[in-house]
């Protein structure tokens, strides 16, 4: 009988082991501190701010591997990069953040362009709306935090090309052609989200034009299954610019079925997050998590979480996720940190100054990595220092 007991109880042990090492392997949340994660943005930023070529763009990519500089270049990602360098300012007062973002900001602004009531920039070819939307984010985070207001005019004007280009399902098509004068009838996979963004940050700075309404109105188009239909995905893409949209939109348009999407993003990036926590890149966990997630993604699920934990402070109906979140949010800080190029690991490489204060995936990083890394561990920032008052 006991033998038959100890059979049974190793059995029981033994497949415990395996569900935790194979199926549900452990969370691996390093402790961090105020100081660090303060010293990871700062890390992060420098690395941007290495990269910025005298015409006011930025590093695109690099991969250490080879030891080659990728030479493309997106758009987008430069206003996400300008953007991000904003919002480090704001959270750490960086003055070269802030004029390194600035130099961005005069490159997109050599290349502005006027129709009807609108301006927008224009970097070459079809004008594309996540480029605009992501200049306006960051200069409205700019103005939030520096008081400037001389950029007013130029972003309320993208603002209106941003609405001229909004359907009335609420969608907003990616381009604009200028041989036609008309928008471009295609769907960018963050365009969209990111042009409601940026309609939100501006209904908050200008109250009273429109601009709030007409982010709502899309924030509504994100959320709905139609989307995924119009735009030929299989699922709801779970879009981290719809949850900063959400977060900057005026109390007075947060419905109960915008608050129930935001419920619906903080669940999947909540979810997406615990997963990366439980990957090492290494022995079984390799086999079953595969190595650790492209810095980007991880980034963005992490922003997407720390602008919903922003509006669960000022909103009530959230405030029962606001734990769970910021605990969350800290320990991604954690593991990124620790993923993070340091001073002595890139002091070996064969031109250090870009691989320190970078996050790589597999050999590679590019500027969005930062970009959204960066996001996250300012949110992260702001949780710590909440907690120690």
């Amino acid at each position: 009988m006991r033998r038959r007991l100890a059979v049974h109880v190793a059995v029981w042990v033994l497949g415990a082991g395996l569900v935790r090492i194979a199926v549900v392997p452990a969370e691996v949340c390093p402790a961090i501190d105020t100081a660090g994660v303060r010293h990871s943005v700062d890390e992060a930023a420098v690395w941007l701010i290495r990269g910025l070529a005298p015409e006011g763009t930025y590093l695109y990519g690099y991969d250490r591997g080879i030891d080659e500089v990728n030479l493309g270049y997106n758009f987008a990602r430069h206003s996400g990069v300008l953007m991000s360098l904003y919002q480090v300012h704001s959270a750490t007062g960086s003055p070269e953040a802030l004029e390194a973002a600035d130099a961005g900001v005069a490159f997109a602004m050599g290349g502005l362009i006027e129709h009807d009531d609108w301006t927008a920039w224009s970097p070459g070819g079809d004008v594309p709306v996540g480029a605009n939307a992501l200049l306006v984010a960051g200069l409205t985070i700019r103005r939030e935090a520096t008081g400037d207001e001389s950029f007013d005019g130029v972003i309320r004007r993208i603002g209106r090309f941003l609405v001229s280009q909004q359907q009335p399902d609420g969608s907003i098509f990616a381009y604009w052609r200028p041989s036609t004068g008309e928008a471009v009838p295609t769907f960018g996979p963050f365009a969209t989200g990111e042009a409601s963004w940026a309609l939100a940050k501006l209904g908050a700075a200008f109250p009273g034009e429109g601009f709030g309404e007409a982010a709502a109105a899309t924030l509504d188009y994100l959320a709905s299954v139609e989307r995924s239909r119009i735009e030929g995905r299989i699922a709801r893409l779970p879009d981290h610019w719809a949850a900063y949209t959400v977060s900057d939109l005026p109390s007075e348009l947060l419905t109960e079925d915008r608050f129930a999407y935001a419920r619906d993003l903080a669940g999947f990036f909540g979810v997406r997050l615990r997963f990366e926590s439980q990957r090492r890149g290494d022995g079984i966990n390799l086999a079953v998590r595969w190595f650790p997630g492209p810095p980007a993604g991880v980034g963005t699920a992490g922003e997407g979480l720390g602008a919903l934990w922003r509006l669960s402070l000022r909103e009530p109906r959230l405030a029962d996720l606001t734990a769970a979140m910021e605990e969350r949010l800290v320990c991604t800080a954690g593991f990124m940190a620790k993923r993070q190029v340091s001073a002595e690991d890139a002091g070996a490489a064969p031109r250090p100054s870009l691989q320190q204060g970078a996050w790589f995936y597999r050999g590679y990083t590019q500027m969005d990595d930062q970009q959204h890394v960066i996001a996250t561990m300012v949110a992260a920032l702001e949780v710590l220092e909440r907690r120690s008052g």
